[in-house]
């Protein structure tokens, strides 16, 4: 972990600032993915109970229509041409069997009228081996096969569902003997309105479908249908008022059943979750887009920063990395006024100031060198001087001529003080001594003109340390200002006297 961190330290400001605003919104990010899920949930879940609720409203209007029918057919089961006919049709006369055919038929045509899903109204006499229908104009031919799948053996009037060739029935029976029905009411249902009605239900790209597993009959809104038995089981297995998902033609469904309160069948609701959830995915798809956006953003922006913050940067590592090689000849041109204007424009001062004061210093260092050379020639030079002065101080001594012999030891004593080693302060002793040379020598040029009076130096005073060449200007003005416009009678005094405020 350690060394990922130190990794992450010596990256360049441009990757360092993506990933610190990346990790920063990284959370920002999950809380907005995680608020979308448990939005999608929320959604879905509303869907499926508003699906629960619409397949319950649609059950119960099937129902109802049902129940009329039911509720009509058996006030039928008791008309009295019905009866007259299954009963006493052999007793009847042509005429009244004729008038109670029509008036049973007009009937019969009621009860269809009542529901847009009755196809047919059929009432089977077995006596009269005819059959009354609603869509015939008067009495048919008596379908033995039929009546037959229909009947059902009852003690009491009760209503029967019953599917025949793809067709679903209401049948009632009339008690009779031997269990022969004594006449038979049959309720057609139309396929084609249940599909109808059933497309009025379904949503767009939905499926509505009322089927039945006991009578292994099925109805949807759907045209591609594709029932089998295996579909028929799995039907069976869906909860009813819980939505739940199927696949089914390789499509996946949110589907929801409702057992019908009449008959052995349940009303089912496909709908698909591509439709419902698309909008949802719209959204996530949005937040998605503005996720990468916001990813634009960041690196856009630590891109801005990196010219704003890292380019200067770098030209100013550069600029030190010459210095450091020790190139002063740099100047960074920086048209703006903001922080890096001023820390160039402080950078140009320094390195100006840098490179005078290393040129000051390599020339002090020039001199010292040049001054230390002439020291070390003036240490040569000297001895050939005094050699000189020595030489002639002999001949003048051999000539016998005094003033050139006095003359020549005190010019040899003088440039011996002034061309030894550069020391800044000397004893006062040997000051002094210089001093004294220094006016013999004043006193042979003015001659008779100036007498010299140089008192004796205290002992206690020779040791003392004073600056180098003190006496000998005071003296020279001495000379200059005052002594050498005399034509005669100069005198320089030199007395030296010792206080007691003095100690070393």
């Amino acid at each position: 972990m350690l060394k990922i961190i130190a990794r992450l330290g010596s990256l360049p400001i441009f990757p360092k600032l993506a990933i610190t605003f990346l990790l920063v919104l990284t959370p920002l990010f999950y809380i907005g993915l995680k608020m979308n899920e448990s939005g999608s949930a929320i959604v879905r879940e509303e869907i499926g109970n508003s699906l629960v609720s619409r397949t319950e409203l649609y059950m119960d209007l099937l129902d109802h229509d049902f129940d009329q029918i039911i509720s009509l057919q058996r006030e039928y089961m008791y008309d009295e041409d019905l009866l007259k006919l299954s009963i006493s049709s052999e007793i009847m006369s042509s005429m009244e069997r004729t008038d109670s055919i029509l008036r049973l038929k007009k009937r019969l045509d009621l009860l269809k009228g009542t529901s847009s899903i009755v196809e047919n109204v059929i009432a089977f006499i077995p006596s009269l081996d005819r059959v009354v229908s609603s869509n015939a104009n008067a009495i048919d031919v008596f379908d033995e096969v039929l009546f037959q799948r229909l009947s059902q053996p009852v003690q009491q009037v009760s209503s029967t569902f019953v599917v025949w060739n793809n067709t679903f029935y209401i049948t009632m029976s009339y008690p009779g003997i031997d269990d022969v029905p004594q006449f038979l009411l049959v309720t057609e249902l139309s396929e084609k309105a249940l599909t109808s009605k059933l497309k009025q239900f379904s949503q767009e790209s939905g499926i509505a479908v009322l089927m039945s597993s006991v009578l292994q009959w099925s109805v949807a809104s759907s045209d591609d249908q594709g029932w089998d038995e295996q579909w028929f089981a799995a039907m069976d297995e869906v909860d009813n008022d819980i939505a739940s998902t199927i696949t089914f033609n390789e499509k996946e469904y949110l589907i929801v059943g409702k057992q019908s309160d009449l008959f052995t069948g349940k009303l089912l609701m496909l709908a698909p979750t591509e439709q419902i959830e698309k909008p949802l995915s719209e959204y996530r798809n949005w937040v998605l887009a503005m996720y990468g956006i916001a990813v634009l953003v960041i690196l856009l922006f630590a891109f801005g920063m990196y010219q704003i913050i890292q380019r200067p940067l770098k030209q100013l590592v550069r600029s030190f990395r010459k210095i450091e090689q020790g190139k002063f000849d740099i100047s960074i041109d920086y048209k703006f006024t903001d922080e890096f204007g001023y820390l160039y424009k402080q950078l140009n001062a320094m390195v100006r100031e840098l490179d005078r004061l290393i040129h000051e210093v390599y020339e002090q260092q020039y001199l010292a060198r040049v001054a230390e050379l002439r020291h070390l020639q003036s240490q040569i030079n000297p001895h050939f001087l005094y050699n000189t002065f020595f030489i002639l101080y002999r001949m003048a001594r051999q000539e016998g001529n005094v003033s050139i012999e006095h003359l020549t030891k005190h010019l040899g004593d003088y440039f011996e003080f002034i061309t030894r080693d550069g020391a800044e302060e000397v004893a006062l002793q040997s000051e002094v001594s210089h001093a004294q040379s220094y006016t013999e020598i004043q006193a042979i040029r003015f001659s008779n003109r100036i007498q010299v009076r140089f008192a004796e130096l205290p002992k206690a005073a020779e040791a003392i340390m004073v600056p180098r060449l003190i006496l000998q200007p005071i003296i020279e003005n001495a000379f200059v200002h005052s002594l050498e416009k005399r034509a005669k009678g100069g005198l320089l005094e030199v007395d030296f006297t010792l206080t007691e405020q003095y100690s070393y």
